[in-house]
């Protein structure tokens, strides 16, 4: 900078300007001579009249008095008196400058200036170091002339550049003398450094506003200011001071908009405030390198090869080696001085907005992850080791986000380089020698070595003090490298969208963190991993070739679960959740360049190629094994969510197969066609799992051991199961095993227990081959029993966020049994499940070890409402739904789309009929059990057969069915209508069955003979073993008449038959009837028409079990249809953004989608089809996004859309929508945009004004769109929200209140969830410093137009704070980089997969974002307490009609009526 300039060092150091006349005499001379004068100037300036001193009147008498004071400031500390007594009468004199007294001698007064600056260069003796007498002394003195002479400085207005100059000399001067020799233990020039450089640095920076320096004084203060490096406070003030200079530096370079860069106010008053711009501009340049190279400190040679330092070595009594000299023991301490510096300065110029509550122990020298440090260095005191435990045991922070959060307005990362790359570059390599390539094996990193310059332990005549205490002190250079890879790898991840970093950076940069990481000094490490949890997700180019060393890196630290070696440096939390950070980073690496070789930037052990496939089971291990060792509730939860979102990027890159490979393409990425219409589910299909690939071990071998019997756990697993996790089925199976045994360990956590059944619902619907369904019953077992832990668990434990729990593991376990119904073939699947919900709906299990107790005689004592709402929700899913979803009416109903209009239209050939009509010619029963039945006692079509026919429309909890059924005596098959009415025909006789052959009857059978006899069998004698035949002869003969009379009557009656044969009459069944009661005969045979179901049971508390409706009042039909749109599963919304760089205006962001012109990202259309399926928004039977959505009919399905052709804006919810649904969760997914604007509003609601809007539209979609929020929270929050949606309040500009045509269904507030596809991912940064100023905006949507208007809103920013926007921001990669703001404000912690810093492949980047925002609609209704189930609330509205419209009516009228026909 200054080398055509010649340095004043000599003139500076020239002694003759602080030399007398007196020094050529003998000492004893001058000594005698200035004691005289001296002591009589004294005595008469202590008197007030100070006599002699205004006898002084000419300028000879002035110099020569001058001669002999100066002498006496050059007197030994003996003559204490005299030298006080000189410095003195000397700062009196000076006073002249800025305080002109009587007192002061004439000649002084006219013309201070010449004899200001002999003063100044005489008042230089005093600083010479003096071997004997009290140092106090003169340290006093000393300090009294750098106060006078900052007073100067400051006051004095008469000062010219030749005085300025000569103040300046004399600074350096004085500094140079104390501070370029080495320093001794608690010499002067330890003890006045500090004031040496405040004085220094203050009166500099006055001069640089006053007059500024010639180039020449600061090359001389560059080259002086370089000898003083290894006193501390040289480096700390030259820090605060280009701290200070830098923060008024920003203000004008970047504008009132760039935030400030806030530091102590002590050290702003340094900085003069009246420098203009290019004062501070050329001071801040200059003062920047005024200490020359500061990684110059980290080398002790540099000092102790000085000329001082060698002299030194060579004059002392015993000769030692300078490199060994006690005071270069601080070096390493300076160097991290120097670094935090030029740190800070990085930091400024970066302004990071989101402060870090956890850094690192300063203590222990590593940098700092506060982001702006509070100061730019903590004090000279090293803290103790009190200190030292209390900031290590630091709680981490409570978010998963590690983002820094730069300022948008940032400076290019090249610029910052261009200023300190030199710097902090060479301070990452300090003091590491690189070996040669024939012995790299030979270190454990196997790549370089660190070498620590200095001696380990003090020297022993230094341990004594405080000061140069070693034990306080970093031996070797680490801590400032450990700041500088710190700084360079937060400059490196602020890197902006589309940026360009110049490749000798780059290339720089990648050899500084290979060196780091695969180094030996933990705090390096450590400082890499807090400040590079980016790095990976922000397109430097060629980044990944430092995925060996960083997977390395996080295979020593995730395993660990002490982290014995970080402990004394930071907190070890925060370091496992930034290697957590990097490694979800990682994860989608390996399936999306699969082959591709990785370039390394260091030598590994075994010289193979290695690919990123091969790093693949790597990486899943790790995950696995992190999860195990892992205690932190959000460390976990990213955890899970980076296991679920590879197992399901596993499973579609398997499924997908080579057949989805284009040509240039890596395997499993689908690049649509340039005009191909994207159908729907493209992206799924039937999964093909893939050959396995050879594994590539670990490659490091410090970890090999540690690894091994770390792994040992993971084997044991599922040793049944020989699979391994570089499967998408063998990663399933050692999740499912992992999470199913940990979930009772994580049981008292509801952060991570919710996050772990996400997990398994995840887990559950994977595209994956099940080999072995024991897995999934060992799932669903799991399941069972963490309910019944959950449930047993001591009443006082019991609390909502216990119940949350226990309802989140209900819904799991119905996903589950939705997703593989035939678990439920398994008897002992099915026993256990039905069990759990017995047990939730009533508390406890009929059978136990012990007893079994009948269900009639049990008691409900559930253990919580919303328990037993979960467990009938699942009872209700096992006994409808379980292998049946989807209906035959698509997934967008669960219920059937028939209605009394659309039977009765189809009964009368297809007559429009009218609600109220319809109604009156049903029958409506209700049950106790919450079923309203409708019955029609008609045939429908042109089916006239005169039997009982009966059509039922049953509306349940679960929903409506339509059955029609006929009461039938006689099969259907095969007969026809007409058959049947015809009399049936009598069977035709067999005649050509020959002589039938009689049969020998038998008394007893046959073996009856073959039994012997008895005494007992001949009780009774025959007739001809009768005792005494005379007495009874006359009864044998009367009955051998009898029997010889009736066989004689027997064969005549034959023989008359014989003769007359006649046929007798056929039977036929009775002529078919046309009156009966067709309802009576149903409602029989269900047995619910009896005489005890008509009756009340008043001791039970009880009404009749049948009740009957009165249809005739005219409000039922509405209320009949209010209950029909009652949803039967949950309801969410959740809106798409397409948001541009730059861009912030709401016109701007919504018209991205509105105008079919304006290009967007290739992959966005892809992405929003695999979110859900197009439907058509008239004929769309489910949810829509509108609160007026019913059980439409079925019609055919629309036209493909072709994004090609068409903006993305067509899905604005107007036309069409972007539909999901499973068996319990509806989602639309709408992408608003620009429209004419609508003159007139369309909606069935009353405005507070009480102006009434058109009735027969449906309603329009109110959303708040707040401008900053509105990019970030650009979104719609919608006044007619989700029925099912969970929390909030109801915004809108007016309060509505429903019309009377309109179901006043009881709405919940919606959960507020939005997409924002980024191009630039500063747009979240952004907009955290527009936010203040942006205007709150609400967007209207109805049946016309996709935008109605934008009106000004009431709610501020602060109303929709717990909304959650998911930022989608697509790399150059062809990857997609995850941020989740609003995620911390739901209770129970963060909903998986995605969490913010997660990067996606291009394949699972829909099914994963769909899921992430289920699962956070599902939280927040888990968290509400205005949540209703569905089915509970149709429950309750099916209540409500049944009190409202129940005939009061006694028995006989009850069974009249069913007797009577429908009028």
């Amino acid at each position: 900078m200054y080398e055509e300039w010649v340095s004043l060092e000599n003139e500076v150091l020239d002694l003759l300007k602080c030399q007398s006349v007196l020094h050529s005499y003998p000492s004893n001379v001058g000594r005698d001579v200035a004691k005289s004068v001296v002591a009589c100037l004294a005595a008469s300036q202590s008197t007030q009249r100070n006599e002699i001193s205004t006898q002084l009147e000419t300028n000879t008498q002035i110099k020569w008095t001058m001669e002999v004071i100066c002498f006496g400031l050059s007197l030994s500390l003996s003559e204490y008196e005299t030298l006080r007594d000189s410095v003195s009468i000397y700062l009196n004199w000076l006073s002249v400058a800025w305080n002109p007294k009587a007192s002061i001698p004439q000649p002084l007064r006219d013309e201070p200036l010449p004899y200001v600056r002999t003063i100044i260069f005489h008042l230089q003796n005093i600083f010479v170091i003096r071997p004997e007498g009290s140092m106090n002394n003169q340290l006093s003195l000393c300090q009294t002339v750098l106060r006078s002479i900052q007073s100067l400085a400051h006051e004095s207005k008469i000062i010219d550049r030749e005085t300025w100059e000569a103040i300046l000399m004399f600074i350096l001067k004085v500094s140079n003398v104390l501070l370029a020799p080495p320093s001794q233990p608690n010499g002067l020039a330890e003890q006045l450094c500090e004031q040496l450089m405040h004085t220094m640095f203050d009166v500099w920076m006055l001069s640089c506003w006053r007059c500024f320096p010639t180039p020449s004084m600061w090359k001389t203060a560059r080259i002086m200011v370089a000898g003083w490096r290894h006193h501390s406070p040289v480096v700390e003030w030259w820090a605060k001071v280009t701290s200070a200079l830098t923060a008024r530096l920003l203000t004008f370079m970047y504008g009132p908009e760039f935030p400030p860069y806030k530091i102590p106010d002590e050290d702003m008053k340094y900085i003069p405030a009246e420098m203009n711009n290019e004062q501070i501009a050329q001071s801040w340049f200059r003062m920047l390198h005024i200490i020359s190279d500061p990684v110059e400190l980290s080398n002790s040679s540099k000092f102790s090869k000085t000329p001082i330092f060698m002299e030194r070595s060579l004059k002392s009594d015993t000769y030692f080696d300078a490199s060994q000299h006690p005071c270069l023991r601080l070096l390493p301490y300076i160097f991290l001085k120097a670094m935090k510096g030029v740190s800070s300065l990085v930091d400024a110029f970066l302004v990071f907005m989101q402060v870090k509550k956890n850094k690192v122990d300063q203590s222990f020298f590593l940098p700092s992850f506060q982001f702006p440090p509070s100061s730019p260095l903590p004090s000279s005191t090293s803290p103790n080791s009190n200190q030292l435990s209390s900031q290590s045991s630091t709680q981490p922070s409570t978010t998963p986000d590690m983002h820094p959060h730069p300022t948008p307005l940032r400076p290019q990362v090249n610029s910052v380089l261009h200023l300190f790359g030199e710097w902090l570059f060479d301070a990452a390599l300090a003091s590491c020698k690189f070996e040669k390539v024939e012995n790299r094996g030979r270190t454990p990193s196997g790549a370089f070595s660190t070498t620590n310059l200095l001696p380990v332990s003090p020297p022993s005549d230094m341990v004594t003090n405080p000061m140069f205490d070693g034990s306080e002190f970093p031996e070797s250079s680490d801590a400032g490298r450990a700041e500088a890879c710190g700084a360079l790898c937060r400059l490196m991840c602020c890197k902006k969208t589309g940026e360009h970093i110049l490749p000798v950076y780059l290339s720089r940069f990648y050899l500084v963190m290979s060196q780091g990481l695969l180094g030996d000094s933990k705090q390096v490490i450590a400082s890499i991993l807090l400040n590079s949890v980016d790095l990976m997700r922000i397109d430097l180019p060629g980044v990944t070739c430092l995925l060996p060393a960083l997977l390395s890196t996080l295979e020593s630290i995730l395993p660990d679960r002490d982290l014995q070696h970080y402990k004394p440096y930071l907190n070890t939390t925060e370091l496992r959740r930034a290697a957590i950070h990097l490694l979800i980073s990682m994860v989608p690496l390996p399936l999306h360049y699969n082959t591709l070789e990785v370039e390394v930037v260091l030598w590994t052990p075994s010289g193979e190629k290695l690919t990123f496939q091969s790093v693949k089971k790597r990486l899943l291990e790790l995950l696995i094994g992190a999860l195990q060792c892992e205690t932190d509730a959000i460390n976990t939860q990213m955890i899970l969510g980076a296991l679920l979102l590879a197992l399901h990027d596993s499973a579609l890159f398997e499924s997908l197969g080579e057949s989805a490979k284009p040509k240039g393409e890596p395997l499993g990425v689908v690049q649509p066609n340039e005009n191909e219409v994207i159908p729907v589910g493209k992206l799924i299909s039937s999964c093909n799992p893939t050959a396995p690939f050879t594994t590539v071990p670990c490659k490091n071998v410090i970890f090999y051991y540690q690894w091994c019997a770390f792994y040992n756990i993971l084997i044991t697993v599922n040793s049944s199961v020989k699979k391994l996790t570089h499967t998408a089925y063998g990663l399933f199976v050692q999740i499912i095993n992992l999470v199913s045994q940990r979930l009772d360990a994580w049981k008292s956590d509801i952060s991570i227990s919710l996050s772990a059944l996400e997990l398994l619902s995840g887990l559950a619907k994977a595209n994956i081959n099940m080999e072995d369904s024991n897995e999934c019953l060992g799932a669903v077992h799991g399941l069972c029993q963490y309910i019944v832990h959950q449930c047993e668990r001591p009443p006082p434990q019991h609390k909502r966020e216990l119940h949350s729990m226990i309802v989140s593991a209900f819904h799991t376990l119905s996903v589950w049994l939705t997703e593989h119904p035939y678990l439920m073939h398994n008897k002992t699947c099915l026993n256990e499940v039905l069990e759990i919900i017995e047990l939730g709906i009533s508390g406890s299990k009929s059978k136990s070890d012990e007893t079994s107790v009948m269900k009639a005689d049990k008691e409900l004592n559930p253990v919580s409402m919303r328990v037993l709402e979960a467990a009938e929700g699942l009872l209700i899913i096992v006994f409808e739904h379980l292998g049946a979803f989807p209906s035959p009416c698509s997934p967008a109903s669960t219920c059937s789309l028939l209605d009394e209009r659309l039977l009765l239209a189809h009964a009368s050939g297809g007559r429009n009929i009218a609600m109220n009509e319809a109604v009156s010619r049903f029958r409506y029963f209700g049950l106790h059990n919450g079923a309203l039945l409708s019955i029609l006692e008609e045939n429908l079509g042109n089916e006239q057969e005169p039997v009982p026919t009966v059509t039922m429309i049953i509306r349940s909890s679960s929903g409506r069915k339509v059955w029609t059924s006929q009461l039938r005596q006689t099969p259907r098959y095969p007969m026809t209508p007409d058959l049947y009415l015809a009399q049936p025909q009598r069977p035709k006789p067999l005649h050509d069955q020959g002589a039938p052959k009689r049969p020998k009857y038998r008394t007893f059978p046959e073996e009856v003979d073959r039994i012997p006899l008895v005494n007992a069998d001949c009780s009774i004698p025959l007739l001809c073993d009768v005792p005494d035949p005379e007495v009874f002869s006359v009864q044998i003969e009367k009955l051998h008449n009898l029997i010889e009379a009736q066989k004689l009557y027997d064969d005549e009656i034959s023989k008359q038959v014989a003769a007359n044969a006649e046929r007798m009459p056929g039977c036929s069944p009775l002529a078919p009837t046309n009156e009966f009661q067709a309802a009576r005969l149903i409602l029989s045979h269900m047995n619910q028409l009896t005489l005890d179901s008509v009756k009340a049971k008043p001791q039970a508390r009880l009404g009749p079990d049948l009740v009957m409706l009165s249809s005739n009042d005219f409000a039922f039909s509405s209320d009949l249809v209010s209950l029909d749109a009652t949803p039967t599963r949950n309801q969410d919304t959740v809106f798409v953004f397409y948001v541009k760089s730059g861009q912030t205006d709401r016109q701007e962001i919504l018209n991205n989608v509105s105008n079919p012109g304006i290009s967007l990202h290739p992959t966005f259309g892809e992405f929003l089809l695999s979110l859900g399926w197009p439907v058509s928004v008239a004929t769309h039977p489910g949810w829509n996004g509108r609160s007026s959505s019913g059980l439409n009919p079925p019609a055919p399905p629309a036209d493909p859309i072709n994004l090609n052709e068409v903006p993305p804006g067509v899905f604005s919810g107007s036309e069409y929508i972007l539909y999901y649904a499973d068996c319990g969760t509806e989602v639309a997914f709408i992408v608003p945009r620009l429209a004419m604007l609508d003159p007139e509003p369309h909606d069935g609601v009353v405005e507070e004004d009480g102006v009434d809007s058109h009735p027969s539209t449906k309603p329009k979609l109110t959303l708040d769109l707040t401008a900053a929020a509105a990019v970030v929270t650009q979104f719609y929050k919608l006044s007619q929200e989700s029925p099912t949606s969970p929390t909030g309040s109801v915004g809108s500009r007016g309060k509505k209140t429903p019309a009377p045509n309109r179901p006043n269904v009881s709405q919940n507030p919606d959960a507020r969830v939005a997409l924002v596809w980024a191009e630039s991912y500063d747009l979240e940064d952004y907009l955290r410093c527009k936010l203040e100023k942006l205007q709150p905006l609400q967007m209207r949507l109805n049946h016309i137009t996709d935008l109605n208007s934008f009106i000004t809103s009431i709610p501020s920013f602060s109303r929709i704070k717990d909304a959650v926007i998911i930022f989608i921001h697509p790399l150059e990669s062809g990857l997609f980089r995850i941020y989740v703001k609003g995620q911390n404000a739901l209770k129970g912690g963060v909903a998986v997969p995605l969490v913010s810093g997660m990067v996606v492949s291009r394949r699972g980047l829909g099914p994963a974002v769909r899921m992430t925002c289920m699962n956070i609609c599902e939280r927040r209704r888990l968290a509400s307490d205005s949540y209703i189930p569905p089915h509970v609330k149709r429950k309750q509205a099916i209540n409500e009609l049944f009190n409202k419209y129940q005939r009061r009516c006694t028995e006989p009228v009850f069974f009249t009526s069913v007797f009577t026909d429908v009028t």
